[in-house]
Parts: structure tokens; C-alpha cells; sequence
């Protein structure tokens, strides 16, 4: 099962018990609804588990049976039809969390985290989406708006913020596993950070042994080998022998053994020796 219907299904095991939160659940998952005909309304959803906990609702708040095609659903009741194009009202603070928590499992969905950080509402009433609008930007998450073919999609994508929904509606398991994708990725990073960082650092070391020994190469073709001072020419030979060490490595090689710092200076003076030539 993917991320998103395992999110739906944890949202459905929470759901309230009180009488004010569940009317306030009840208007989440009904939140969608549009007129069709008189004193009839639809809503379309593709999960089959979101549409059973609307229908269960739905029988619970108004004690009558929705009427059901696939993924259509159409209600028949003169209070819901006089209410729907209004927000509901919260008795409580935990009616906000759970009028959220309705409207997530009949129009949200969520990207995997462990491939985007994305939460989204797709909503076909036009109506409703400024007044979902303000109502997350009150809550404190103000989100971007994006029109689709029937409709608009109100989402997220900063995942601090996603964090901070998904704890507000009490889905604590899809926050765990976006919080662990979120760690693992980071870590990701930080370890092709740090290949990166070393790749660079042996692509300069190489570039600097390949530049020294074509620096020597052209100093022993023009004859002017011996020229150069004695403690120049052990730098040289054992650049030569061992193109592939590190200046660490060639320092130490040296009889005694001589500094980074100090086998630098004498790099660099056998490249400048080699181009006044």
C-alpha cells in the first residue's frame, strides 16, 4: 500500500468521539460536495476507504444512505444541502484538527517522502477553495494554489510544514516515516558531500602531480637536470617514482624527511625553473 492510503487509513482509525468533533470530522469528509440537482449532492472519491467512512458518517450525522456508483457517492439531505457551502463551526479545539482530518482523507494526498515532500488537496468545488484557503492559512500554513482541469489543488511542499499537519491531525505513523526519509536523505547528502569533497581534492592532487612531472620531464629534455639544486633534484626523482603519492606521503619520503609546506616551495620552484626555460 503506498504512502498516501496508508496516511488515509491511519486518519480513519483516529477518528473522533466526541459530538461536537465528529460533526466537525463529518464536514471535513463531506467538505467536497457539489450540487448536482436539486437537494442532491455528489462527491467523487478514489479511495474506496475514504468513501466508506463518508458513507458510514454520512449514516451516523444525517441517518440516511448515500447512494454510491464506483467512485461517485450522491447525497440526498435538505439540512447537509443547506449547510455544504458553508464552514462549519468549531465547539472545540480539537474540531479544527479533525475537520482537517475529514478533508485529508476524502480530498488529500501525500507523496512518498523518501521520493518529494508534497501534500495536496485537489478540490472540483470551486467554491471551497478559498474557504480551505484561509482556513489552513489561519491555522498557520498558507498554501500555493494550482488550477487543474475540473477544479484546483491547494498544497505544500516545505516539509517542516507537512511535519506540522500531519501532527496537528494526529497521523503520527506517516509522520515518522516522513521524519526517517527526511534523516536518511540527509544523510544521503551529506555523504555524497563528502565523495564529492574528496573526488575534488584527489582531482587537484592529481593535477598537480601531472603538472610537476610534465614540469621535470621537460627539464630532463632539455639537458638542465643537473642544474637544478641538489635538494631540488631528490624533490624531483621522487616525484617521478611516485607520481600517484600525496604530498604527505612524498614529504615523508624525503632523507630526513621534510614538511608539506617545505615540499610545496620546492614544487613549485621546479615548475618555475622548467618554464624560464
Amino acid at each position: 500500500m503506498n504512502y498516501s492510503l496508508t496516511l488515509k487509513n491511519e486518519l480513519i482509525d483516529g477518528a473522533p468521539h466526541s459530538a461536537c468533533c465528529k460533526k466537525a470530522y463529518a464536514a471535513g469528509l463531506l467538505f467536497d460536495l457539489r450540487e448536482m440537482r436539486e437537494n442532491c449532492l455528489v462527491l467523487v472519491i478514489s479511495s474506496a476507504a475514504a468513501r466508506h467512512e463518508c458513507v458510514r458518517v454520512y449514516r451516523e450525522q444525517y441517518r440516511r444512505e448515500a447512494l454510491m456508483n464506483g467512485a461517485v457517492m450522491l447525497f440526498a439531505s435538505e439540512k447537509l444541502y443547506a449547510s455544504h457551502e458553508q464552514m462549519p463551526h468549531f465547539a472545540c479545539q480539537q474540531c479544527r484538527a479533525h475537520f482537517l482530518r475529514g478533508v485529508m482523507i476524502a480530498c488529500g494526498s501525500a507523496t512518498d517522502p523518501q521520493k518529494a515532500y508534497r501534500l495536496e488537496f485537489r478540490l472540483a468545488n470551486p467554491a471551497k477553495i478559498p474557504l480551505l484557503a484561509a482556513f489552513l492559512t489561519e491555522m498557520g500554513w498558507e498554501p500555493k494554489c494550482r488550477e487543474i482541469e475540473g477544479g484546483a489543488v491547494l498544497y505544500f511542499k516545505q516539509n517542516a510544514v507537512i511535519e506540522e499537519i500531519l501532527s496537528t491531525v494526529g497521523a503520527n505513523n506517516a509522520l515518522f516515516a516522513l521524519m526517517n526519509a527526511k534523516i536518511a536523505r540527509d544523510i544521503r547528502n551529506e555523504e555524497n558531500r563528502a565523495t564529492n569533497c574528496v573526488t575534488r581534492n584527489i582531482s587537484k592532487a592529481v593535477n598537480a602531480s601531472r603538472r610537476c612531472c610534465v614540469a621535470i620531464e621537460k627539464i630532463r629534455t632539455a639537458a638542465r637536470f643537473d642544474a637544478l639544486l641538489p635538494e631540488l633534484r631528490e624533490t624531483a626523482e621522487l616525484r617521478i617514482e611516485h607520481p600517484d603519492a600525496s604530498l604527505a606521503e612524498l614529504a615523508q619520503l624525503h632523507n630526513p624527511p621534510i614538511t608539506k609546506s617545505g615540499l610545496n616551495h620546492r614544487l613549485q620552484r621546479i615548475i618555475a625553473f622548467a618554464e624560464n626555460l
